[in-house]
């Protein structure tokens, strides 16, 4: 009797452990909460077919990237041959822009010579075109702007000459013609005369309004003077 009441006190003394402790004996495994379970559709593989599908999606996101990566790099590259040739057409055509003014030296020469220079103008003039037509195939122009107003842009002043008969800034001779290809890239600008408005023209116009003042006011003085001495000569004759 006494052995069980010893028995029962250590077994009430005898600590519990705290609840999800780990002990030695993975008491504290148990307390733990267990995950949940996976579910099937997770733990079910992909099918055959659905791997196939994913890895054509995966190639033809790919091949769409890759064709564009192309097509980018082909309009590139022609940007920049198309952009070489221009360059290349342009130093030419540049080189032989004085051998077109020879040509025109030439042929004016030739006009003033006798009949015997008329051949050598013919000659001449034919190669001039031929010339000129290259120039035009590949987008050259030529800038005369005589009679136009004055732009810095395509044409260099030489000589600026006063003339009241033309608008301020406009050009009055080409004394050399310009070249422009592509309608925008100037390969040679052309040498001109500007006009300018005369220097005293705005003097003139302000003293032309003087010259009338005087005039109404020397009449008006003289017209006074009539009517004193008349009354003078009346006063005379009644003496």
């Amino acid at each position: 009797m006494a052995m069980s009441k010893k028995h029962a006190k250590d077994k009430r003394e005898e600590v519990v452990p705290e609840k999800g402790a780990v002990s030695d004996g993975g008491a504290g495994d148990a307390g733990r909460t267990p995950p949940p379970p996976a579910s099937a559709s997770a733990v079910e593989a992909l099918t055959p077919l659905e791997e196939a599908r994913a890895e054509a999606e995966k190639w033809k996101v790919f091949a769409q990237r890759a064709q564009a990566e192309f097509e980018n790099t082909k309009k590139r590259l022609e940007a920049q041959q198309f952009a070489a040739l221009e360059r290349a057409s342009e130093r030419v055509l540049t080189g032989l822009i004085p051998v077109m003014d020879d040509l025109e030296y030439g042929i004016a020469h030739a006009h003033l010579e006798s009949d015997a220079g008329t051949g050598v103008a013919a000659g001449l003039e034919a190669i001039y075109a031929k010339l000129a037509a290259v120039f035009a195939a590949e987008g050259v122009e030529v800038l005369d702007p005589t009679g136009q107003p004055f732009d810095h842009n395509t044409a260099q002043a030489v000589q600026m000459v006063e003339d009241a008969h033309v608008p301020d800034q406009t050009v009055t001779q080409t004394l050399q013609k310009g070249y422009v290809m592509g309608g925008s890239r100037v390969l040679r600008a052309a040498m001109v005369v500007v006009s300018t408005v005369p220097a005293g023209a705005g003097a003139d116009e302000a003293d032309g309004g003087g010259d009338a003042g005087d005039v109404g006011g020397g009449d008006t003085g003289d017209v006074g003077s009539t009517s004193a001495d008349t009354a003078d000569s009346s006063e005379g004759n009644g003496e």
